[in-house]
């Protein structure tokens, strides 16, 4: 639960080991249940389309989204930038070079208005 309760929160900041321990350690334990709720609801239908699974599946998979958009931006906020700047990643191409900037530049040093640096002792 201890997880959960750092994954579903906009508050504080992730320094960029942080963002990426929790953003792969989610993005896989996402992905195991989408899999293993998809192959097993799957099975006990027989129908891999049938209401059952797609449901389900579709519902973890929107509780999964918005965990992964929790942590990007907490993210963001280390870069001293609101998470409505996430609304980037949906623009074409911009996309791309907005999310590199995100997940490889260093985050602001010392305190920001998002609270203080994950990197140092205070």
């Amino acid at each position: 639960m201890e997880l959960l309760q750092k994954i579903y929160t906009t508050q504080g900041r992730l320094n960029r080991l942080r963002f990426w321990k929790y953003y792969v350690t989610w993005l896989l334990i996402s992905t195991v249940i989408a899999f293993v709720l998809g192959f097993f609801l799957g099975f006990l239908t027989i129908d891999p389309k049938s209401f059952l699974v797609t449901v389900p599946v579709g519902i973890w998979s929107f509780v999964a989204g918005v965990g992964t958009i929790m942590i990007n931006i907490r993210r963001l906020h280390d870069l001293d930038k609101s998470g409505w700047w996430l609304l980037l990643a949906f623009v074409p191409i911009v996309n791309f070079i907005f999310m590199l900037y995100v997940w490889l530049m260093p985050g602001t040093v010392g305190w920001n208005r998002y609270g203080a640096d994950p990197l140092q002792d205070y």
